[in-house]
């Protein structure tokens, strides 16, 4: 049995080099392999979906389903295919395989898209939603992502994987000495996993920068536009979100690292600003009157 200074030292030494491995893979952020970019005002296009792909997005789907139950009522779910049917088409991004999963969970506020073209709801989203342009802006943005290749898992450069590899035997063997065999690490790459972890940048719990944010609520916009969907229902969604702090909360994972109000400025920021109504000019000899009038196939599951 260890005495109880031993002990205390060791725990220091081991506190120490946990410290300065989590210091390494923060440090390591601008070694990643970046997407490629696009050009502006256009919406991204993805001819094929390369050989791995959809599998990628299958095993997400598979350790959802150990945690949630699919929503079986049939209006709501006809209708999220039907807006995000019509979204996909605007996209011009019907000929590739989509798969559209809605979660039954009310106290859940989140759509999330994954790479290999897998698009989850959570019933929770449904409710909070107004209208059907709210559901259609919110989807078009995680379609967006799709597009712009921001949900690809994240790939390191050469020189990171040799960092990487230097610095996970390196630590493992400072943990091993400072507990004098008591603590081993073995394996490989559970230093990218740590990493992946704490950076957010794992595929359920993306966190995607503000320069991504804006460029996908860019991308989301064009969507709109040929929909029949308003891209308003985008900026009345966040602002209901900031103002209702139970529903703020429930829509936590939703926000990401953006808080509602940075969400409304960016969105106020982009949306094409409506022309100044001009008034017609009626000569004083006319006589108007007022009348009224009365009145692609995707797996998806």
């Amino acid at each position: 049995m260890l005495h109880s200074q031993t002990l205390a030292h060791m725990i220091r030494r081991i506190t120490f080099a946990v410290f300065i491995s989590a210091w390494i893979l923060f440090s390591v952020n601008a070694c990643t392999v970046k997407t490629r970019t696009f050009e502006p005002g256009t919406i991204p296009k993805i001819d094929v979906l390369a050989p791995g792909e959809a599998a990628f997005g299958e095993r997400i789907y598979d350790d959802l389903c150990d945690d949630y139950q699919l929503d079986s009522d049939p209006k709501r779910l006809d209708g999220l295919v039907t807006i995000f049917d019509e979204l996909i088409q605007a996209a011009e991004a019907d000929h590739l395989p989509w798969h559209l999963y809605l979660f039954n969970d009310p106290d859940t506020v989140d759509v999330r898209a994954v790479h290999g073209n897998y698009v989850f709801v959570w019933s929770g989203f449904l409710d909070a939603a107004e209208n059907d342009d709210e559901i259609a802006a919110l989807m078009s943005c995680e379609i967006a992502h799709v597009l712009a290749r921001h949900t690809y898992p994240v790939q390191f450069t050469l020189w990171t994987d040799i960092f990487f590899d230097v610095a996970e035997m390196a630590t493992s063997i400072a943990i091993m000495t400072a507990s004098q065999g008591v603590v081993m690490i073995g394996g490989n790459g559970w230093m990218k996993w740590a990493y992946l972890e704490l950076a957010d940048l794992d595929a359920l719990d993306r966190e995607y920068s503000v320069e991504e944010e804006r460029e996908a609520t860019q991308i989301a916009m064009l969507i709109m536009e040929r929909s029949p969907y308003s891209s308003e229902g985008m900026l009345t969604f966040w602002q209901r979100i900031g103002q209702d702090d139970g529903l703020s909360k429930k829509a936590e994972r939703l926000r990401r690292d953006l808080s509602p109000l940075e969400r409304t400025q960016m969105i106020e920021a982009l949306l094409p600003q409506s022309p100044p109504q001009i008034e017609p000019q009626i000569p004083d000899n006319i006589q108007t009157s007022q009348h009224s009038f009365d009145g692609t196939q995707h797996n998806i599951q």
